[in-house]
């Protein structure tokens, strides 16, 4: 089986496009080979052909940097040749063709053919009738220099970037819905992820694992994820706020010590970047006076796709992904054990400092 793949964004890479087709095409060939199909994946005229003993839509329709493909048949490209294949399409209804020529040395141009292709079908289809708006069959041909390709279905591919185009980075994940929809979207713009959670309970870790699976699909390589102790990371700073009657900080510290910990690990993996689910005001820590505070140590860059979404569009997103399935399967509380009762809205590096010199000794 021949299946055409287009992309959109790699095509505008000019010099650089060769390189995001052959990461593209190997990107491919790995989940075709991590689902045991035997295949191959070839360039043509920006254009690229996967050819396999079965068809793998499941599997193409989760590669980033793909913009759409379909389910081809070849014929070289000559006129008489299309005629003679598009001759024998059997059409009863409404239908429409649609010529992509890639080739400009072709001797009529996309309006023209698609016009003599439309007879064609007329004359060999008495009950076929041509609408180019409310059609019930498209038939596409794309015409490239020396091979052309027949079809009459295209099917959307998830877009963006392939996956290790752009560096790699640590992506925060959790048992929630936000972390996975962020890390979902940071590979769709080409960033390899490893993956890193703050452990609290055997039943969050549970989930956490179907989201790091989940995220997989969509990744042409395994991610690997490091677990860490969330009480043994803040449980002792958190002892010291309550002492000193300044609870209401814990929020701040412990997500100011994710950032430091994932920093850590993205340094020790090659990564130049950390990838959270906040968006602006969701919670007492994502407030835009506590995120200052928060990243005011980190000296990485810190990415956040969802800082201008909405909770009803992220579940959407995270319906769209699979990511909500996993959040329903268990919805009883997971509160962090360390909530304050009412967590601090506003704060300052300053101020930060100094709570931390007064509770710990030291600021920074």
């Amino acid at each position: 089986m021949l299946t055409l793949v287009r992309y959109s964004e790699i095509g505008t890479k000019g010099d650089n496009r060769n390189y995001f087709e052959e990461l593209l095409s190997r990107n491919i060939m790995a989940k075709l080979n991590e689902n045991s199909i035997r295949g191959t994946v070839r360039t043509e005229e920006s254009r690229l052909i996967v050819e396999t003993d079965v068809r793998v839509d499941h599997i193409l329709s989760k590669v980033f940097g793909i913009s759409s493909f379909s389910l081809v048949e070849r014929v070289n490209s000559s006129v008489e040749e299309i005629e003679d294949r598009i001759s024998r399409v059997v059409v009863k209804g409404r239908f429409r063709i649609t010529v992509n020529r890639r080739d400009k040395n072709f001797p009529l141009t996309s309006q023209q053919f698609s016009a003599r292709l439309g007879e064609i079908v007329l004359n060999f289809n008495p009950e076929a009738k041509v609408d180019l708006f409310n059609f019930e069959k498209n038939i596409g041909v794309d015409i490239g220099s020396k091979f052309s390709y027949i079809y009459d279905e295209i099917v959307q591919g998830p877009g963006g970037m392939p996956v290790r185009s752009q560096g790699k980075g640590v992506a925060l994940i959790s048992a929630g819905i936000d972390s996975p929809v962020a890390a979902y979207m940071m590979l769709k713009r080409g960033m390899e992820l490893n993956l890193i959670h703050y452990f609290q309970s055997s039943r969050t870790l549970e989930k956490v694992f179907r989201n790091k699976e989940l995220l997989e699909q969509y990744s042409p390589y395994p991610i690997e994820i490091k677990i860490m102790d969330h009480r043994k990371m803040i449980g002792k700073t958190v002892m010291e706020l309550r002492k000193a009657n300044e609870q209401r900080w814990t929020c701040i510290f412990c997500k100011r010590e994710m950032y430091r910990e994932g920093e850590k690990y993205a340094r020790e993996i090659g990564g130049k970047a950390i990838i959270t689910g906040e968006d602006l005001g969701q919670v007492a820590s994502q407030t835009l006076d506590n995120l200052n505070t928060i990243e005011e140590k980190v000296n990485i860059p810190i990415f956040r796709p969802l800082i201008g979404f909405d909770k009803i569009e992220i579940e959407k997103l995270s319906e769209k992904i699979g990511a909500f399935d996993i959040f329903l399967s268990d919805t009883s509380s997971c509160d962090c054990y360390f909530l304050p009762p009412r967590p601090r809205t506003k704060s300052t590096p300053e101020e930060m400092d100094a709570v931390e010199l007064k509770i710990l000794g030291r600021s920074g």
